[in-house]
C-alpha cells in the first residue's frame, strides 16, 4: 500500500474506512506511560472497532494511572506480558504515537505486512505509516478520534463520551493550553450531551488523590529550586522520596504542572531519578519557550509547551545541564 499523510483539520474519512474495512484483526495501541488522552483514545476507538464487528486487542505496556481507573474497561486492557508474542495483525491503529519507539514493545507485532494507521497531534511526528492523520492545530487525538466518528455517525455511548472527554480535558491542561479552540470546547459541550458529568471527571482525575501521591508532592516541593531570576522552576523526585512516601512511580504524573503555579515562572522541569546514571526529565512551558525542540536533542519531545525525554546523565548532572541550556533558551545574562 501506498503511504498516504493528511496534516488537516478534518480526518480522511474515506481512506481511513477503506482500510478499516479490509481489516480484520486489528491492534489498537498508544505509547508508553500512557496518559489520560493515549487510554481515552485507545478505550475509544477499540470500542468502536468491535461494535463495526472487528476481532480487537488492545495492549499496555506500562502500568494505569490509579487516577484513570474509574473509565470504562481500561482495567482490562491486557499487559503486553500476558499476550502471546506470535501475534498476528492486519492493521494497526497507533494512537498519539510520535515515533515508532513510543509503541514500546507491542511494536514487535507490526510488521511489513501489517498496515498502519497513525493518528496523532504532535508537531514532530514521523512515525511513517500507510495512513498518516495529523492535526498540529488539534487539541488532542480525542478531538481528532470525536471528529471521525461524527463523520461516519458512529453513535457515541455515555461511556465512550466519558473516554474522549477525559482524553480532550487532560490534553488541555482543563481546557487552559493554547491548543484549546472554539472547536474543542464545542465538542466538550456535545460529549456533555451524551452524558458526561464534568465534575465527576475532573474530581476522579484531579481531586482524588491517593494520601502518598500528597504525601510525595509533599516532598517533591520541598525541594522546589527556582533558577533565572525566577523564570524557571525545577522539581526532584528521587527514589528515596517514592520510598519513604511508599507511593509508586505512575503516581508523579502531573507533578510538574506545580512549576507553572508560581508567578513568573517560565518554564518548569521534573527531573525524576530512573537509575544512577538515567533521568526521566518532564519540561513545561509558558508562551513563547519551546520545550519540544530541548527535548528533541535528547531523543525525546512532545509538545511546543508541554515535553520530555530521557537523559543519560545522573540527577545532579542533568539538573545542571538544563539549568544552563534554560540560561540561554531564556535569555538570561
Amino acid at each position: 500500500m501506498n503511504r498516504l499523510s493528511f496534516n488537516q483539520k478534518m480526518p480522511p474519512t474515506d481512506e481511513l474506512i477503506k482500510i478499516i474495512d479490509k481489516s480484520s484483526k486489528v491492534l489498537v495501541v498508544s505509547h508508553i506511560d500512557p496518559d489520560g488522552d493515549a487510554l481515552g483514545t485507545q478505550l475509544a476507538f477499540a470500542r468502536y472497532l468491535k461494535d463495526i464487528g472487528k476481532d480487537v486487542t488492545l495492549v499496555r505496556q506500562s502500568d494505569i494511572p490509579e487516577k484513570y481507573h474509574f473509565l470504562d474497561s481500561v482495567l482490562d486492557i491486557p499487559h503486553f506480558d500476558s499476550l502471546s508474542k506470535d501475534l498476528q495483525f492486519d492493521t494497526a491503529i497507533v494512537l498519539e504515537c510520535p515515533d515508532f519507539k513510543r509503541i514500546g514493545l507491542a511494536g514487535c507485532w507490526i510488521t511489513e505486512n501489517t498496515t498502519v494507521v497513525n493518528i496523532d497531534h504532535h508537531r514532530d511526528n514521523d512515525l511513517k505509516a500507510n495512513l498518516n492523520w495529523l492535526n498540529i492545530n488539534a487539541s488532542s487525538v480525542g478531538e481528532m478520534v470525536y471528529e471521525y466518528f461524527e463523520e461516519v455517525n458512529y453513535s457515541i455511548t455515555q461511556n465512550t463520551a466519558v473516554c474522549l472527554y477525559t482524553a480532550i480535558l487532560t490534553d488541555t491542561g482543563r481546557f487552559r493550553y493554547n491548543v484549546t479552540s472554539q472547536r474543542t470546547h464545542e465538542i466538550a459541550g456535545k460529549l456533555i450531551t451524551l452524558g458526561v458529568i464534568p465534575q465527576l471527571v475532573c474530581d476522579e482525575i484531579y481531586f482524588n488523590m491517593k494520601p502518598t501521591t500528597v504525601i510525595l508532592l509533599g516532598k517533591v516541593l520541598n525541594e522546589i529550586e527556582f533558577y533565572h531570576k525566577g523564570k524557571l522552576c525545577i522539581l526532584t523526585l528521587t527514589k528515596e522520596m517514592l520510598r519513604v512516601a511508599q507511593a509508586e512511580s505512575a503516581e508523579s504524573d502531573g507533578l510538574v504542572d506545580h512549576t507553572l503555579y508560581n508567578k513568573g515562572v517560565e518554564v518548569g522541569i521534573l527531573i525524576k531519578e530512573f537509575s544512577d546514571s538515567q533521568t526521566k526529565v518532564s519540561m513545561r512551558s509558558r508562551n513563547l519557550i519551546n520545550v519540544s525542540a530541548i527535548a528533541n536533542n535528547f531523543g525525546g519531545g512532545g509538545h511546543f509547551n508541554a515535553s520530555g525525554c530521557m537523559i543519560e546523565k545522573s540527577l545532579d548532572e542533568t539538573k545542571a545541564l538544563l539549568v544552563e541550556i534554560f540560561k540561554k533558551a531564556l535569555h538570561v545574562k
